[in-house]
């Protein structure tokens, strides 16, 4: 799927006329050039308070009031590097002193059903959205707090758009339109249901930027030309909003910079 993604981004590119690289500048306002990525804290304080989750700066002499905690490293995608604490002893074992990136505690969302909202805005209105796509992560182990990404064997992704109404997609909008104006995303939260869900009633887990992977693709009940056909409209999609990134924001060598730190967090 990684490579189709590509190959029809740089055809895209190509026909429409705008390079390729604008890729890796969509989100560039939100970039923190003096850390050299995409902070989590920096993050955390752009999600409104009601759907925010207590987070700080891991610091052994300032433990959680109550467990588990997960501890992330500031920046990473797909999970990577992301431990789950689940008492006084395992929070105080834990020894960053090796990692080359800071982690951050975040308490835990007490919410039963995890999901990843995957979103592209529109380049010529960007109070809309060009694509819209809810999958459900399903874990097949008996954990209550597991940590789900496409590293965790026992996690599966459904497509779930399709449970969703015009009607109901559109207060799912609305709800997103409270976050910054992201050119592309994919936010992971935590409700207990979908009636919870489309009532505003969650927590929000994570916010990725860099990159993110259309992740209702792996769910292996949804047919291959379907998938591709999403690839194909939505790389166009993608390569038009590319083009509305305001040039004061360009970040030099961003890329290699976000590839370091992408494989620092990951060899954690």
């Amino acid at each position: 799927m990684t490579f189709r993604l590509i190959f029809h981004y740089i055809i895209w590119s190509i026909r429409l006329g705008i390079p390729a690289w604008y890729y890796f500048q969509i989100n560039a306002e939100w970039y923190n050039k003096k850390k050299g990525f995409y902070s989590k804290i920096d993050m955390d304080a752009r999600i409104p308070k009601k759907w925010r989750l207590e987070q700080y700066y891991f610091d052994k002499n300032n433990p959680p009031s109550a467990f588990p905690v997960f501890l992330k490293p500031e920046w990473g995608q797909n999970s990577n590097g992301i431990i789950r604490i689940d008492n006084e002893q395992e929070f105080l074992n834990f020894n960053p002193a090796s990692s080359k990136i800071p982690y951050i505690l975040q308490y835990a969302a007490h919410e039963k059903k995890e999901y990843e909202v995957f979103y592209i805005l529109d380049a010529e209105d960007k109070t809309r959205l060009s694509t819209l796509n809810i999958a459900q992560s399903i874990n097949g182990s008996d954990e209550r707090y597991p940590v789900n990404g496409i590293n965790n064997k026992n996690t599966l992704y459904q497509d779930i758009t399709q449970e969703f109404s015009v009607k109901e997609l559109d207060i799912l909008h609305v709800y997103l339109r409270e976050l910054p104006s992201f050119r592309i995303a994919r936010v992971g939260l935590r409700a207990n249901s979908k009636e919870d869900l489309l009532l505003g009633l969650f927590h929000i887990i994570e916010i990725n930027l860099f990159a993110p992977f259309p992740i209702h693709l792996l769910d292996n009940s949804v047919a291959k030309k379907t998938k591709y056909k999403f690839i194909k409209d939505n790389m166009k999609h993608l390569v038009k909003v590319s083009n509305t990134t305001p040039k004061e924001h360009f970040n030099r060598f961003v890329f290699f910079k976000k590839i370091i730190k992408h494989y620092q967090s990951k060899s954690e």
